[in-house]
């Protein structure tokens, strides 16, 4: 607690009670930013749908063992937590802010634990430090796709495995040992979030091992099978056996290829630079020069000092307040490459190392805490590896480890004073990073026709009536399809071919069963080839059984031609049961257009047809 930090007489130096009360409301103010970040993303997290990516991601997680191919894993793994929930949308996402934000307090408490021991005595300064700087892991949902997906299970994934690497040490202590399975349930489920980043993840353990000079026979070998089991188990667990297993993900990286959106092996090894606008760099100049000398203000313990840190850390908390309570409805507009945004907190945090303690400051750092820090500036890219976008950009959302990083310097600082305390402005600073961040979120969300706050209509979506609100042309649009559908006749779990290349949200909101994938994704070069492949390794019985939706003309429809590759007569063998418009904005584009649903009318036809093709071809 700060009055054990700060006694009337600290060695030699008396500290008057105005530093105190200016310690204890930096430690107030640090708390309330970080509840009031999380309560804010808490509170939207039942506002708005994404149509495509985030739909994709609920169809994937509601069902995914009706899919035998698939490159990601990450819908067995949270398919528990879908049932758990009831397909709440809403309790979903927030367990994934919540399990996220976990996390990373567990990272921060170990990492400013194992960089100053004597910390621990002051534990309430050390969760207060160690929550305000979790708090900028939630920079993840700076575009707003909250649902659980392959890319929050790979953030989880790099949090766990680095907990584990602070924790594991050469000797196999009980301590080490927890470290060591720790590592390895991490490298499971960067796998199976993203085989791309667990790759990368694996060489950059290796090398931090050997940095830091941990490596030894037997913690490798425990990293090894606390990884290599649990996947076992899962490949048992999804489809049988290790070789159905391995065949899943083998099509998926083939079925990747067909698509042709840039995930092959030569597409995604590629060095990325980035370009700010000179708004960026003027608003990352401002954070770096005023959370520098708010962090000096506080280690020097002076009336002048922390009266300049108490005044900076009040702006810092100002703007958390004002944003998360919606009293500032404009966005930063900072480009792109806004997520760089947190290298003004990272780069005040190394200059206030190297300003304070100098040269004693780099000696001060451990090689295990330098191996960290150098693991911790390319974790962000690791994150990223596999995506077809720019790197920094899609690194930004793992911005946390940079952070982190850039902590280490303070190790022998706050070994010094026992404590965190100084590093307060630091986490503040971070926190109205992360509150600048998440309001470009939550005013401009992903796919998303207006800002979350102005989202007026509740409507229940799904097959376990899940309860959003929504904006009302979205509730429109989803409340016309579900009548449509009831109307004639649609039950759910019903098989649909989707046509219209962007709709897995239609078809999770009215029960559908999306077969053959999760999103018959269209308006890529193979999205034809794709949708061929996948429908041919459905059964023919499905195929037969399906609905479909149609999109005329739409500009991610994929074409009729597919239809007469599975054995199906269209339109003759099908009746036009309803239409609707889609919403203005839906899928990011600003028009409305016509989607149509058709219901089969020979079944048994189509069903001969398609298992004589199937024979035909040898299938």
């Amino acid at each position: 607690m700060i009055s054990e930090q700060h006694q009337v007489v600290q060695g030699e130096k008396f500290i008057s009670p105005a530093i105190v009360v200016s310690s204890r409301a930096m430690m107030t103010l640090s708390v309330m930013g970080t509840l009031l970040i999380l309560g804010w993303l808490l509170k939207y997290s039942a506002y708005g749908i994404e149509f495509t990516d985030e739909s994709f991601y609920l169809v994937w997680i509601s069902n995914p063992f009706i899919y035998d191919v698939s490159l990601t894993q990450f819908g067995f793994i949270y398919h528990p937590l879908y049932r758990l929930l009831d397909g709440d949308i809403a309790a979903l996402r927030q367990a994934n802010i919540l399990m996220t934000f976990g996390l990373a307090w567990g990272l921060a408490y170990v990492l400013l634990s194992s960089l100053a021991p004597e910390s621990r005595e002051k534990r309430i300064i050390l969760h207060t430090a160690a929550a305000g700087l979790a708090g900028s892991v939630l920079i993840f949902f700076d575009i707003w796709l909250p649902t659980p997906s392959y890319n929050s299970l790979a953030l989880q994934a790099l949090l766990i495995t680095s907990i584990g690497l602070l924790l594991a040490e050469k000797n196999l202590t009980r301590k080490s040992a927890f470290g060591g399975a720790v590592i390895g349930i991490g490298g499971w489920l960067a796998f199976m979030a993203k085989p791309s980043t667990a790759l990368a993840l694996a060489i950059a353990v290796f090398i931090y091992l050997l940095l830091s000079r941990k490596v030894s026979i037997r913690l490798l070998l425990l990293i090894a099978v606390s990884a290599v089991v649990p996947l076992l188990a899962s490949a048992l667990l999804i489809d049988g056996s290790l070789s159905q297993f391995v065949e899943r993900v083998e099509l998926g990286i083939e079925f990747g290829r067909y698509l042709g959106g840039g995930h092959t092996l030569i597409q995604i090894l590629h060095i990325d630079d980035f370009l700010l606008s000179e708004r960026a760099k003027l608003a990352i100049g401002i954070v770096f020069a005023t959370s520098f000398l708010a962090t000096l203000g506080a280690w020097s313990e002076k009336k002048i000092g922390m009266f300049l840190c108490l005044t900076i850390s009040l702006a810092f908390f100002a703007l958390v307040a004002l944003l998360t309570t919606t009293q500032v409805s404009s966005v930063a507009e900072l480009g792109n490459f806004q997520g760089l945004l947190i290298f003004g907190v990272v780069f005040a945090g190394i200059l206030t190392g190297l300003a304070v303690g100098r040269f004693k400051t780099l000696r001060g750092v451990t090689g295990s805490h330098g191996a960290i820090a150098l693991l911790f500036l390319v974790m962000p890219h690791i994150y990223a590896f596999g995506t077809n976008k720019n790197y920094w950009t899609g690194g930004a959302s793992a911005g946390i480890f940079w952070l982190l990083a850039g902590i280490i310097l303070l190790g022998p600082m706050a070994r010094e004073r026992a404590s965190w305390l100084f590093a307060l402005p630091l986490v503040l600073a971070a926190q109205a990073v992360t509150a600048t961040l998440l309001q470009t979120a939550l005013e401009q969300p992903y796919r998303q026709p207006q800002p979350l706050r102005l989202h007026t209509s509740p409507l229940e979506i799904g097959p376990q009536g899940s309860s959003l609100i929504l904006s009302q042309g979205y509730a429109r649009y989803i409340d016309s399809a579900t009548k449509m559908a009831r109307t004639a006749g649609f039950e759910p779990s019903t098989p649909v071919i989707d046509l219209s290349g962007q709709s897995p949200g239609i078809l999770y909101a009215i029960g559908a069963q999306n077969i053959g994938q999760a999103w018959t994704i269209g308006g890529y070069p193979g999205s034809l080839e794709l949708a061929k492949a996948a429908l041919n390794r459905t059964s023919c019985e499905k195929i037969a059984a399906a609905w479909l939706l149609l999109e005329p003309d739409g500009p991610r429809s994929i074409s009729i031609e597919l239809l007469s590759s599975l054995g199906v007569t269209f339109p003759e063998g099908y009746e036009q049961v309803g239409t609707w418009q889609t919403a203005e904005g839906a899928g990011s584009f600003a028009a409305s257009r016509t989607q149509v649903l058709y219901k089969p009318l020979a079944s048994n036809e189509t069903l001969n047809t398609c298992q004589a093709l199937r024979q035909k071809s040898g299938q």
